[in-house]
């Protein structure tokens, strides 16, 4: 007797799943924070960003967010660069797996944990999201990176000091997180 049609209806359903949390995340907390929080200082900030020389964090984020149509958000710009830095791109199961390698690496903060809650809609993604929880905690922690600091350095030095090791073999060539096109 085959399983794989019970395979194909666990895809479906954590393919499910992960959309109707990529929604929410979009629906109720995106578009309302860039809303109502992206203000003339971030577009300054990101006119800024634009002018930094390539390969630069600033710059890369830049795109980034240009590529995907969303607005820098003052007090949510770190998430970005987690991104940037980590190489988890922006896929439902990427971000909780982000979350996972961020606790494990000393970021205990109230947003990554109920962020990091929706993976109770996906257990078949529990133990790829331990794995994750387990890098994080034996790569240099992020904790004392601070936005703004980061802006001019080396987007690829940050990620060589950073991000998990897997992410740098499969993220290096485009110098982005996955989805984005150089």
């Amino acid at each position: 007797m085959s399983t794989h049609p019970i395979n194909q209806n666990i895809s479906h359903t954590r393919k499910f799943l992960g959309n109707v949390t990529k929604y929410i995340k979009i629906c109720c907390v995106i578009k309302p924070l860039q809303f109502l929080v992206a203000r003339n200082c971030s577009h300054q900030k990101m006119a800024y960003m634009r002018s930094l020389p390539a390969k630069t964090v600033g710059h890369d984020l830049a795109h980034m967010l240009d590529s995907r149509g969303l607005k820098l958000i003052p007090g949510f710009a770190k998430h970005d660069l987690d991104h940037l830095i980590l190489g988890y791109g922006m896929h439902p199961e990427e971000e909780l797996c982000m979350q996972a390698y961020l606790i494990g690496n000393g970021r205990w903060q109230l947003q990554v944990f109920l962020f990091l809650s929706s993976a109770v809609l996906l257990p078949g993604l529990w133990g790829e999201l331990w794995a994750h929880y387990k890098l994080g905690r034996q790569r240099p922690s992020l904790t004392l990176l601070t936005f703004d600091s980061c802006l001019t350095q080396n987007t690829e030095h940050l990620r060589r000091k950073y991000a998990p090791p897997s992410m740098l073999i499969t993220k290096s060539a485009t110098h982005l997180p996955s989805g984005i096109v150089g």
